[in-house]
């Protein structure tokens, strides 16, 4: 028992996406905005919590069904029960939340007998996504943000923007939740970003990652989808570019980069024994790709790799999740970037399935490595050989970042980032090949 606000204290820190792990939460409300529900003894909410325990203050959104009655299917969602005696819920699993929140993005196709059954994707870790079956067939797929941030979310923007210019890369629009809170720290005291999003279910889609794997294991060639996936990546580029800002990569961006390479090797060579011998030779690329030439600076995927693309049934490649690093500030997700990145991203991912994956033939990734250059390069124009050293130090600023990460958390799978850096650094490719 107790106020909203101490049921949800005492329940946020079992849920999945709850970040402050290790401390009790010591939570504050900043809003608490009432959703219209159709289901009369439901009263739906959608609460914004900060936590202010832990090192940096994080923003929850935790929306919230109240009702009087408790059924024992719905006891593995319930927050808690409050001084008034009412039952509180986590709103994505109570049915009257998902109805109300379409109603909010998409009122089209709210209409409670078009929405015939809502359910939870069970394996997200940071977010909360719910399918919604629309005349009995899985149609939309919305994404509800748990952890919040002033700003534009790239996750949002970036293929609503595709969808809007008539991208069939992405996932068709549905709409968007935005909302505004109060933060001391902003002009006027008030900072505003999404709450959710809501796009097209693509039912029958197969994660990239699982074919890539069932290809590998089996040593069937991958060439001819890394082809295609190098043609939709570039055509994605081309679109951002078109519909969002571009702009020329000046010193101070090129010395940005350089720097965050160049810390986070430090970091790496600290943790790493292995990677101190060849930190002389990866600084020399860091800096044979500064001297070199650099593309225009653009919006891109940011995060790319075979888990954020899906492959569609008559359709072909679809590229999701455009939400990027997550753990760079969403300031920093929201600026231009680089294409390479991208690129570089997708190449580690080859040899990542190839390398997690028993057995393997041992030209598998660079065929497939090859191959998505050589769509890339076809669907794009892009003079790629000009831009060799800078696609070389973005792969390997991605093999030393997933080689902290492997120490960190997976030591076993560290030979595999180690060994794409062992290559990168003993060989200078001729530009014209893609391994």
């Amino acid at each position: 028992m107790g106020n909203t606000l101490e049921c949800i204290g005492d329940w946020i820190s079992q849920q999945r996406w709850y970040a402050g792990k290790g401390h009790v939460p010591r939570l504050r409300e900043l809003s608490r905005q009432v959703i219209p529900s159709d289901d009369p003894a439901a009263r739906v909410s959608i609460v914004l919590v900060m936590d202010d325990e832990g090192h940096v203050p994080t923003l929850y959104q935790v929306p919230v069904v109240e009702r009087d009655e408790l059924q024992p299917s719905e006891r593995p969602f319930l927050i808690g029960r409050n001084d008034e005696g009412s039952y509180l819920f986590d709103g994505p699993h109570d049915p009257a939340f998902p109805r109300a929140l379409l109603r909010v993005l998409a009122p089209e196709l709210a209409d409670e007998a078009r929405v015939t059954a809502t359910r939870v994707l069970a394996a997200e870790q940071s977010n909360t996504s719910i399918i919604y079956d629309i005349d009995g067939v899985p149609s939309v797929i919305c994404k509800v943000f748990r952890t919040l941030h002033h700003g534009d979310n790239p996750d949002v923007t970036l293929p609503a923007a595709l969808s809007l210019a008539g991208s069939t890369a992405v996932p068709k629009y549905v709409g968007q939740l935005r909302s505004e809170w109060d933060d001391v720290g902003r002009p006027g005291g008030r900072a505003a970003g999404h709450l959710a999003f809501a796009q097209e279910f693509l039912a029958g889609a197969d994660d990239g990652w699982k074919v890539a794997l069932k290809s590998a294991s089996a040593g069937d060639d991958f060439s001819t989808l890394a082809r295609a996936l190098g043609e939709q990546t570039a055509r994605v580029h081309a679109t951002l570019a078109e519909v969002m800002p571009t702009s020329d990569a000046e010193p101070a961006d090129v010395a940005a980069f350089v720097a965050s390479w160049t810390s986070r090797l430090a970091l790496a060579t600290r943790e790493i024994p292995a990677l101190f011998e060849h930190r002389e030779a990866i600084a020399s690329i860091y800096a044979e790709a500064e001297a070199g030439r650099w593309p225009s600076l653009q919006r891109i995927h940011g995060d790319f790799h075979l888990g954020q693309a899906l492959l569609v049934p008559e359709r072909g490649w679809v590229l999701v999740d455009f939400e990027g690093e997550p753990l760079r500030p969403m300031d920093e997700r929201d600026r231009p970037d680089v294409p390479l990145r991208d690129v570089a991203g997708m190449l580690r991912s080859f040899d990542y399935a190839a390398g997690s994956t028993p057995g393997v033939p041992h030209d598998w990734a660079s065929s497939a490595r090859e191959a998505f250059l050589e769509g890339y390069i076809a669907a794009s124009g892009a003079d790629l050989a000009s831009f060799r050293p800078l696609l070389n130090a973005f792969e390997l600023d991605k093999a030393v970042y997933e080689a902290v990460y492997e120490a960190r958390n997976r030591p076993g799978w560290l030979r595999i980032p180690l060994r794409g850096i062992d290559q990168l650094v003993a060989r200078r490719l001729d530009p014209s090949t893609a391994s």
